[in-house]
Parts: C-alpha cells; structure tokens; sequence
C-alpha cells in the first residue's frame, strides 16, 4: 500500500510540474487568498492570506471548484469539503 501511494505521489507531482499554471481567482475570504482550477490536470490551487504557501489537491472535480468559487464562505468550504480529503502538495 505504502508503495502505491508512494506511486500515487509521484504521478501527482509529475502532472503537476508538466502543467500550465492556472489562472488564480481573488475571493473575499479572511482565510483564503486565491484559488485556481486546471481543468485538464483536474488540480485544485489554494492560497491561504498572507502566506506565500501555494496547497495542490490532485484529482478535484471541478464542481467541487465552482462550488468552493461560489460558495458564502470560502473557509468553511475549504475546511468541510477540501482539505485532508484529496492528495495535497504544497509549494
């Protein structure tokens, strides 16, 4: 298992270097930054305020991304339905 997931990480990271940076969104959050989307890469970018740490969530759908866009609060958002539930890198 240890392996797979070993696997799983580097192939996250190789479809990550080998794509375009997408384009990051300013949202009204006291938590969160900006956020961004490639669609094709299916990777999910978070900027959290004032930090220059950039977070990775590999294999998001993209209504997950609309949602986390659309959404009231982007932290309650990031926290209930985000973080800890996809493969994260972060920058």
């Amino acid at each position: 298992m240890k392996i797979a997931s070993f696997f799983a990480a580097a192939l996250f990271l190789l479809v990550l270097g080998a794509a375009a940076a997408p384009v990051m969104y300013s949202v009204d959050s006291t938590f969160i930054d900006q956020i961004g989307y490639d669609v094709e890469a299916r990777t999910l970018v978070v900027q959290m305020v004032n930090s220059s740490d950039v977070y990775s969530y590999a294999n998001v759908p993209e209504d997950i991304f609309q949602r986390f866009l659309q959404s009231e609060s982007k932290g309650r958002y990031y926290v209930e339905h985000i973080k800890g539930k996809y493969t994260t890198m972060r920058d």
